[in-house]
């Protein structure tokens, strides 16, 4: 697994630079403000996936509650967006968060944040 560069968008714009995506997936340092944008130029649907490292928290007054999976699936030929994550939730012991998929033929990624 490979740390994905950040990369700001600003006022003055941003022209992205992607990654392959790995079939053990990509890592990124997460603040909370990062997101994911994941482009599908494959010939076939593929599943972009982020596992919360805590998935239940019991709460007092509302009792138990569940962390789901952040999950995005793209056609072929579709782009599109993940994130941003809740650090507590998703962050592994390093302040990481790894995003894995279904394929990584055709599959590039980029990290972004505001």
């Amino acid at each position: 697994m490979a740390l994905l560069p950040q990369q700001q968008i600003t006022q003055s714009g941003l022209i992205p630079a992607y990654t392959a995506a790995l079939l053990a997936g990509n890592v990124l340092q997460n603040t909370g403000i990062q997101y994911f944008h994941v482009k599908n130029e494959g010939a076939s649907s593929v599943t972009a996936t982020v596992v919360p490292v805590i998935t239940t928290v019991l709460d007092p007054g509302l009792g138990e509650l569940v962390k789901e999976n952040a999950v995005l699936t793209l056609a072929a030929g579709e782009a599109g967006f993940l994130g941003p994550f809740e650090t507590k939730a998703f962050n592994s012991p390093e302040g990481q968060i790894t995003l894995t998929y279904t394929s990584v033929t055709d599959v590039t990624v980029a990290a972004l944040y505001i």
